[in-house]
């Protein structure tokens, strides 16, 4: 699915369900900062990608959760860098405002809206000047 698609399907059901946030999921490496292979600190955002998760940082409707299978000492470094950069994200690998209902259960999946993952087919060189371009229309 088309991440603008995404975005679109998740506002249209929150309008409907009178929900107050969407949440949207987001990794790290190959998503937000272009991936390095070495033990290093490395955070070169791709193009838009730090404008766009501003955006969505101020956005009240918005809740940020970073997904990631990197260590909690690197993570903390990332958040720490990403603060100074004014984005902030509400949950690290966890989405505790939606509990578990009669149908739905929680415990091994998070719950969330939209994701933005390389392994999603997100394409971070182009896919965020598509996400900057919407909210910002």
């Amino acid at each position: 699915m088309n991440i603008l698609k995404s975005f679109d399907l998740a506002i249209k059901r929150a309008k409907e369900k009178n929900w107050d946030y969407i949440y949207v999921l987001i990794d790290i490496h190959g998503t937000i900062f272009e991936p390095s292979y070495y033990n290093e600190e490395y955070y070169k955002y791709y193009p838009y990608a730090r404008f766009v998760l501003q955006i969505l940082t101020n956005n009240p409707k918005i809740k940020l959760i970073l997904w990631s299978s990197t260590y909690k000492k690197e993570i903390d470094k990332y958040i720490q860098r990403m603060k100074k950069d004014h984005i902030r994200f509400n949950y690290i690998n966890e989405n505790p405002e939606v509990k578990d209902t009669d149908i739905q259960f929680f415990g091994h999946k998070l719950y969330f809206n939209v994701g933005i993952d390389d392994k999603f087919g997100f394409e971070p060189e182009t896919d965020w000047k598509m996400i900057y371009d919407y909210l910002t229309k």
